[in-house]
């Protein structure tokens, strides 16, 4: 038996490149990739924070009113004075849903005028947080307030103090049904 000659197949051309434009755009997207995690990362927040204090300005205790919510002008809380003379600052996030809570001088509720409401689902609280109506499950959060010895208020508004004593004080979301 003979030699059978069998012809080698020939090479396919490979003409192809990846084109210059696609290499552009993918450049582009990485960059604003990088850009925007970068800047995520600087203003997400860590647990390694300095606590953040609140000084009142403008304003000393013998500004303030017994009973009279006062929210100082960039804050994130009330003040209030208490009977005895002590001074509260109530948070003005909601426990449940982290509405922020209002002061309502002439909202009449149980035959008297002037109570905290929370828009979003009407839970109602006294003049000092408690909570009298709604379906936020405890009192208005507060924070640690210290006053100097000229009577500037100071505020830590890190941690929250929750009301019902627990820690750590989240807002409580409804169970979605």
């Amino acid at each position: 038996m003979g030699h059978v000659p069998v012809a080698k197949p020939s090479r396919i051309p490979r003409d192809w490149k990846f084109p210059k434009r696609g290499l552009a755009v993918v450049l582009v997207l990485v960059g604003m990739f990088a850009v925007g995690g970068v800047m995520l990362a600087s203003v997400w927040p860590t647990d390694s924070q300095p606590p953040e204090v609140f000084v009142v300005q403008g304003m000393k205790v013998s500004d303030l009113q017994v009973g009279q919510p006062i929210r100082p002008e960039g804050a994130r809380f009330w003040l209030v004075k208490e009977p005895d003379g002590g001074i509260i600052a109530l948070s003005s996030r909601d426990p449940r849903n982290g509405c922020t809570i209002l002061w309502r001088p002439e909202f009449p509720f149980e035959g008297k005028k002037g109570w905290f409401r929370e828009p979003c689902h009407s839970s109602t609280y006294d003049a000092y947080g408690h909570k009298v109506f709604g379906l936020s499950p405890r009192d208005m959060d507060r924070y640690e307030v210290s006053i100097s010895g000229g009577g500037q208020i100071r505020v830590d508004t890190d941690p929250i103090i929750c009301s019902d004593g627990s820690q750590p004080c989240e807002v409580v979301l409804p169970i979605p049904r």
